[in-house]
């Protein structure tokens, strides 16, 4: 899909005019006003090559920059990313609005509905926010993360090639950072402790590359299956398989680590063709026996005293330490106050964004670590479930464990209905590393950021897409030029 909405040569005045404050700005202390051609170039693009903006979004967002998390100003706002984010939204309305290129069915989808219901509970429980304007701010966030990434992705990746070209851009730029992380913690000897922040000014942290990196190791492998008559290409994605492979066992991100089994089960489920009840039959029986045996569980977990370090096998067997690991033990701090804030607020929650800002008070003595604050102004509920449980009640949580089960049905779905080879390999890779991330959001969350979500949601898009058409074209590993 192209759409170009002028073709004057009047787009050249905002070129040159960016140019010349660019000029300004680097050769005066005003170095703020950057912003300004960096928007005009943007916008520019939007109406000349929308097309160019959504996919370099893949490529940017591993390399995009948040100042403020990298320390490098005050702005909170990932750069380039977020402003290209929030263009798309517009270019996707004119879309919906003045063309037909959306398709009604897309709109329609059992998940898109859920997306609906998600948006509407957030602008209910931010009405009743202790911080509309927190609340607010995360509002338009979630809108230019999901909008673009499934709303407008989805739109995109009706053609498989673009689906193929998004994934292999985003890959690309994993690729990138990876290598750059390799060759910095190598200056470390990869040791532990400097490598929770050798990914900088890029990602925050180990916890987050960690995340991504293994919601992306499924996308190496399955692009690298379908690639078999490029040589290039396939070798491009053997090379990125075996760096990201490296990078994630760098990270020392014991969840990440942990994410990657449930997507080697969910492979053999594709592999021998299960059915998804007998997929959610198991899953129930194994969170029934769980809750049966919890105090067991848990005394045998206090048992564990090895805490995490340089040590690949170490770091493994403390991922169920929950006695002495800084880190574990500040995580369950984390889950309390989460669950003790929803105690307060059961049905509306504190509001959307609101939990880092409100935990501290929630915080017990017995629950405090090393690493825990009593100013509550760092870090998050680490859940993609009880956050929301505390910020938007019980119906926020049950929002996204709806979205988890409802990806996996119309994944299993659309691979059972969908003959052709290329595109099951497709759904299986998408599927896998999806269900990475939705494990992985039992101990993080990091939905609120452009790195995680602008490979996400893309992913539900196109589950979605071939939920809705199982029967496209075959899958090339070519490049669609768009129509004028």
């Amino acid at each position: 899909m192209q759409v170009a909405l002028i073709k004057k040569p009047e787009i050249f005045l905002p070129i040159a005019l960016s140019l010349l404050i660019s000029g300004i700005a680097f050769g005066g202390q005003y170095l703020y006003l950057l912003a300004i051609p960096v928007a005009i170039l943007l916008g520019v693009i939007v109406f000349l090559k929308p097309d160019v903006l959504f996919f370099s979004l893949g490529f940017l967002t591993p390399l995009s920059i948040n100042p403020h998390d990298a320390e490098l100003g005050k702005l909170s706002l990932a750069l380039p990313t977020e402003p290209m984010a929030a263009l798309l939204v517009v270019l996707f309305f004119y879309v919906l609005l003045t063309t037909d290129r959306i398709d009604p069915r897309l709109l329609k989808h059992p998940i898109s509905i859920l997306i609906y219901i998600y948006f509407f509970w957030l602008l209910v429980t931010t009405a009743t926010s202790v911080d509309k304007v927190v609340s607010i701010k995360f509002v338009i966030a979630k809108m230019w993360f999901i909008i673009p990434g499934y709303f407008l992705a989805a739109t995109y990746f009706r053609e498989p090639k673009n689906l193929f070209r998004y994934l292999m851009l985003f890959v690309a730029g994993m690729f990138v950072l990876s290598c750059y992380n390799i060759i910095h913690l190598a200056q470390y000897s990869f040791e532990d402790k400097p490598s929770q922040s050798t990914m900088q000014p890029f990602f925050k942290d180990h916890t987050i590359l960690g995340a991504v990196s293994a919601m992306v190791l499924p996308l190496c492998f399955g692009l690298f299956r379908l690639s078999k008559s490029d040589v290039v290409k396939r070798m491009f994605f053997f090379s990125a398989m075996v760096i990201l492979i490296i990078g994630t066992i760098i990270t020392y991100s014991r969840a990440a680590w942990a994410s990657i089994v449930p997507a080697l089960l969910l492979l053999l489920v594709f592999v021998f063709h299960i059915r998804f009840k007998w997929v959610f039959t198991a899953m129930l029986l194994v969170m029934a026996y769980l809750f049966m045996n919890i105090e067991g569980i848990i005394t045998e977990m206090e048992r564990n005293k090895v805490a995490g370090g340089d040590d690949l096998e170490q770091n493994i067997e403390s991922i169920s330490n929950i006695s002495s690991d800084p880190s574990n033990l500040e995580r369950i701090n984390r889950w309390a106050c989460a669950l003790e804030m929803w105690n307060d607020k059961p049905v509306f929650g504190f509001g959307p964004g609101t939990y880092m800002f409100e935990y501290a008070p929630y915080q017990l003595g017995r629950n405090y670590t090393s690493i825990s604050t009593n100013f509550g102004d760092i870090g998050n509920a680490h859940s993609e479930y009880l956050g929301p449980l505390a910020e938007t009640g019980m119906i926020g949580m049950l929002i996204f464990m709806s979205l988890f089960v409802m990806c996996m049905y119309y994944a299993m779905r659309a691979f059972l209905a969908n003959k052709d080879k290329s595109h099951r390999v497709m759904i299986c890779t998408l599927a896998c590393g999806l269900v990475t991330y939705f494990t992985h959001g039992f101990l993080n969350n990091f939905l609120d950021t452009d790195k995680a979500s602008f490979i996400f949601w893309p992913m539900i898009a196109a589950i979605v897409v071939y939920d809705l058409a199982p029967h496209p074209r075959p899958l090339s590993t070519g490049v669609e030029k768009g129509v004028e």
